[in-house]
């Protein structure tokens, strides 16, 4: 089945070239985390959706949300939330995970978390049709006219998953309580971003936290251009560029400057 999804990007990936190793990784990534379960990878878009029918009973049945479109806030805040989660996390554990390449295959490093950000990327890609198809029952049309903010959106949280991701892998190198610490900060993450309530709840008392919170901005921005038709938040925009290319140099200078030490630690 995703062969099939995925053949049409096939022609665009020259071969025998870098571009065509990091697909290669990514593609065999992504299926090999559903290889042996009987639906395949029909559970990147299971999960994301059992979740998405218990917090909107919850918040609608429970907590009696009044939110116009709640459905669709709620499901396209969560792929976009996990997209960023599951990005980030693979780094920590990309350099033992591929170990047997970089002992047997001379390449950048770079290569193995850019692909495995953008095996990430395929899964929500593989929610987002989900999105598209609930977006169209509910009679709510996502491409409108600042749709082509999207894929600029969709770049920076890219950028800023795959920042975090070298980030971690760093440290993981020497801190290897790393996954425990960045799991608490992710369960921390989900409840200081606007992604199960309306941003409104944050701008009331702790408008700095979404500044301080650049996953936050993106998913209101990407929310307006795609839920509400509205032109982003350009303050938002500028300054979640900013912070997701600085993350991003940080974590690449630290990584070239720490990551010869994996191979004696890890």
């Amino acid at each position: 089945m995703l062969e099939k999804l995925l053949k049409p990007l096939a022609p665009y990936l020259p071969e025998n070239n870098r571009l065509e190793r990091i697909w290669i990784l990514a593609k065999f990534d992504f299926k090999s985390r559903y290889y042996y379960h009987n639906l395949g990878v029909l559970w990147a878009l299971i999960k994301p959706l059992f979740e998405f029918v218990v917090y909107y009973v919850v918040f609608t049945m429970i907590f009696s949300s009044s939110m116009p479109n709640y459905a669709l806030y709620l499901f396209l805040g969560l792929i976009l939330w996990y997209f960023f989660v599951e990005g980030s996390s693979k780094g920590i554990h990309v350099l033992l995970s591929k170990r047997y390449l970089l002992e047997n295959i001379p390449f950048n490093k770079l290569d193995l978390f850019i692909s495995s950000t953008f095996s990430a990327f395929l899964g929500f890609l593989f929610n987002f049709f989900a999105y598209i198809v609930l977006s169209l029952i509910l009679g709510i049309i996502p491409l409108n006219s600042y749709f082509l903010y999207f894929p600029l959106l969709i770049a920076n949280l890219f950028l800023l998953t795959m920042g975090t991701s070298l980030l971690l892998a760093t440290i993981g190198i020497y801190v290897k309580d790393i996954q425990h610490v960045w799991d608490m900060v992710i369960l921390a993450g989900l409840w200081l971003t606007p992604v199960l309530y309306d941003k409104a709840l944050i701008e009331e008392k702790f408008a700095s936290l979404l500044y301080l919170n650049p996953v936050a901005g993106i998913m209101i921005n990407i929310r307006e251009v795609i839920l509400y038709n509205r032109l982003p938040d350009l303050t938002f925009l500028l300054f979640n560029f900013a912070y997701a290319s600085l993350l991003f140099l940080l974590g690449y200078y630290l990584f070239k400057a720490y990551s010869h030490k994996a191979a004696e630690k890890i």
